[in-house]
């Protein structure tokens, strides 16, 4: 058949390894498209790695 597409909305921070561990998952044939959607209000675990590694350069 076809190609199967997924359309995700994701944090920009979590893209960074996204594209080796998709090519990992899909025998080295995978590829994405990334495109700014908004800005939201960071929250959870992200909101903390963000206070901790702007606070150590403070």
């Amino acid at each position: 058949p076809g190609w199967d597409v997924v359309e995700a909305t994701m944090p920009q921070a979590e893209i960074g390894d996204l594209i080796i561990e998709l090519r990992s998952a899909t025998a080295g044939v995978a590829s994405y498209r990334a495109v700014f959607d908004h800005m939201a209000e960071l929250t959870g675990r992200l909101a903390d790695e963000a206070m901790n590694t702007n606070g150590k350069a403070a």
